[in-house]
């Protein structure tokens, strides 16, 4: 039992923080950039087909997104 005249021991990082770190240390894993890359074929293909139903083409460059 701690008394008041003692003191709480300091919290300190547990070894879950630890495989966090070095998780994070590694990047992303291949299944994260698979699901990446398939979210973005999603949202390009979507957008592809959102402006071919308005009579438009999506704009890929820059160029064209600043209509330069």
């Amino acid at each position: 039992m701690i008394s008041m005249a003692q003191t709480l021991p300091r919290p300190s990082a547990g070894i879950v923080d630890d495989i966090e770190r070095e998780d994070n240390r590694r990047g992303f894993e291949p299944e994260d950039l698979a699901a990446f890359h398939a979210l973005v074929r999603h949202l390009t293909s979507d957008g592809d087909r959102r402006a071919a139903c308005a009579g438009r083409a999506a704009r890929r460059t820059l160029a064209q997104m600043t209509g330069r």
